[in-house]
């Protein structure tokens, strides 16, 4: 079954809507991107927003979703919370490696992308 939305333009390969449709049952609203190696595919379920990123041969590569700043981890929510304002969170699935990405904007206004890994040490950290 497609459900692309109407009128975008893309259409992925056959095995990339395959895979996509076993991995991702119930995704509405869904919106092809195709890039230089592969196919993101920008969705919605349960009210949330996904992006899945799969090779041109349909292999799922990664996996991320917009997420609540209530559903991080408390350890890291703590540490951004003291740093400023929580702008965004996405959680990241990369080969089954869980990462969370979150923007800060600081009490000077400035914006700050601070990657943790699943045990909340940070992985990188720079201003936007």
């Amino acid at each position: 079954m497609r459900r692309m939305v109407e009128g975008n333009g893309i259409s992925p390969s056959e095995v990339c809507l395959k895979s996509f449709n076993q991995n991702f049952e119930d995704a509405i609203n869904v919106e092809w991107v195709k890039k230089a190696n592969c196919f993101e595919a920008i969705f919605y379920k349960n009210n949330l927003e996904h992006i899945a990123i799969f090779s041109r041969s349909g292999i799922l590569n990664e996996y991320r979703l917009n997420i609540p700043s209530d559903y991080l981890p408390e350890t890291i929510k703590n540490f951004v919370s003291a740093r400023g304002e929580i702008m965004n969170t996405v959680i990241r699935n990369k080969g089954n490696m869980i990462e969370y990405e979150v923007i800060v904007r600081d009490k000077e206004l400035k914006r700050h992308l601070i990657n943790f890994s699943d045990i909340g040490r940070i992985i990188e950290e720079k201003k936007l």
